[in-house]
């Protein structure tokens, strides 16, 4: 099926993205180089988003940010989402359950975007996964969840791709990715022991929308001896019954 698209608008998205990317104000010079467009171009397209309140200049350097506004836009648009509203109310049950944070994730690409994160009150707290990093799908608790719930050819697809080996216990064998991706499946959620980071268990569940498709998947850990085996399957199951009840 052929989109019809705005070739503008997509110039003025990537601008977006670029300033995103960077984590700090950047100047003009520093988004060209990025995006790969004339300056006449990028500077006519920060003007677009700069009057639609997306971005902001500091007039004394010239640098640009992120505007205020937008994110107000972004707060009143995940109030409004069904799914996202839905998968706040899971996260907090389950680290209320399990006092452990707790993480939802999005594909993105070959890659796992975590976009929400909430603290749990464990008296060992792992920092290793924040918002806005991107993860590989082979591995970990919700990757590895997202990569078993994807379609026949977007696995195929995914495996013939490099594969990262994170940490020493990080699977890579595309089979053994797939007798794993079974297990995923006959369990419900996914265990990911050390292979994403050093000394981290993850437990991962999917998350789908209203329609049966796959929206993300919530993720929940902590360090190995705080899960056990036992911990695992019964992380497992909190996991399994709080997505049910929302």
């Amino acid at each position: 099926m052929t989109v019809d698209i705005s070739l503008s608008a997509g110039k003025a998205i990537l601008v977006f993205k670029a300033i995103c990317d960077f984590g700090r104000p950047c100047t003009v010079t520093e988004v060209v180089d990025v995006v790969g467009y004339p300056r006449t171009v990028t500077v006519r397209m920060l003007g677009t988003l700069e009057h639609h309140s997306l971005v902001e200049r500091d007039a004394p350097s010239g640098r640009y940010s992120v505007s205020p506004m937008m994110l107000h836009y972004v707060h009143k648009a995940l109030a409004s989402n069904p799914v996202l509203s839905r998968v706040e109310l899971i996260l907090r049950e389950i680290v209320d359950r399990t006092q452990d944070t707790a993480l939802f994730m999005i594909r993105s690409g070959r890659q796992a975007l975590v976009i929400n994160r909430i603290e749990g009150s464990a008296p060992v707290r792992v920092l290793a996964s924040e918002v806005g990093m991107e993860l590989p799908l082979h591995c970990g608790g919700a990757p590895l969840t997202m990569l078993a719930y994807s379609s026949a050819e977007d696995i195929d697809a995914y495996l013939a791709g490099p594969l990262e080996k994170r940490t020493q216990k990080t699977v890579t064998d595309p089979a053994a990715i797939r007798a794993r991706i079974a297990e995923v499946r006959a369990a419900g959620f996914s265990v990911g022991d050390q292979d994403m980071f050093d000394y981290v268990v993850g437990v991962g569940a999917p998350i789908f929308d209203s329609h049966g498709a796959l929206a993300g998947a919530v993720s929940v850990g902590n360090i190995t001896q705080r899960y056990t085996p036992e911990r695992v399957q019964e992380v497992g199951r909190i996991l399994s019954d709080t997505i049910a009840k929302f």
